[in-house]
């Protein structure tokens, strides 16, 4: 019996035919193998959090005058256990903030989920990062450019405090943090009081409405302690 040949030995696939077939291969089962060795965010660019930060929740936010500047403290909640992520959450917040509000000074100091509900007790180790910033920072006593930004290294412990080293952004990591921002979603503000329905969302959002805004005569501290937040 006469064997038949399905496939000639030297059949040659046109250039086009060859590009076709390779490409709807990495678009089905092949896709898997090619994100591992060419690297994801190569293909579908990078995580939204290691750009923007994380979604995140208001806490407090206080208007302060100092020497008759307003100075506003924005206290916010998220979960990230990578501390740049933490401050790039902060940063994309202070932009927010000073979106939506008029003022001298903005500095955002990002909590733990863990961490402390009482105001007096947010500070020190309970701070994961923080962000300060001033369109004018000439008139800031201590403060010589826009921003300023800070963050402990490592997650937070199961109290919601942190005992990390703390690094201090140059400005031109900041500049860049911020220039590759493609968003200045805001915080979401918690469900009121009493509210079992679970009505607050869960991811950031350009509408979210202001936190509540206490008033103060005065700043509780000095000026350099304000601006000097940071460098902590």
């Amino acid at each position: 019996m006469r064997s038949v040949k399905f496939i000639p030995s030297k059949l040659r696939l046109p250039k086009k035919v060859l590009i076709l077939v390779v490409g709807v291969g990495v678009l089905t089962g092949a896709s898997g193998a090619v994100a591992a060795f060419v690297g994801r965010d190569a293909i579908l660019g990078p995580r939204r959090e290691t750009v923007s930060g994380v979604a995140c929740t208001s806490v407090l936010t206080t208007r302060q005058e100092q020497d008759g500047q307003q100075w506003i403290r924005h206290y916010i909640r998220a979960k990230a256990a990578d501390g740049e992520v933490r401050v790039k959450t902060a940063l994309r917040v202070a932009g927010a903030l000073s979106n939506r509000t008029e003022a001298d000074l903005y500095h955002v100091v990002l909590l733990d989920e863990a961490g402390p509900a009482q105001r007096a007790e947010m500070r020190g180790r309970a701070i994961g990062a923080e962000v300060l910033f001033s369109r004018n920072p000439g008139s800031i006593p201590g403060m010589s450019a826009p921003f300023a930004a800070s963050y402990v290294e490592g997650a937070a412990a199961e109290n919601g405090e942190f005992y990390g080293e703390r690094r201090t952004l140059e400005v031109d990591e900041i500049k860049a943090i911020v220039t590759a921002m493609p968003e200045r979603t805001d915080c979401l503000d918690p469900a009121p009081t009493g509210d079992e329905g679970g009505h607050g969302a869960t991811a950031a959002s350009d509408h979210a409405a202001p936190a509540p805004v206490e008033q103060h005569a005065s700043s509780e501290a000095g000026a350099e302690q304000h601006v000097a937040a940071a460098g902590h």
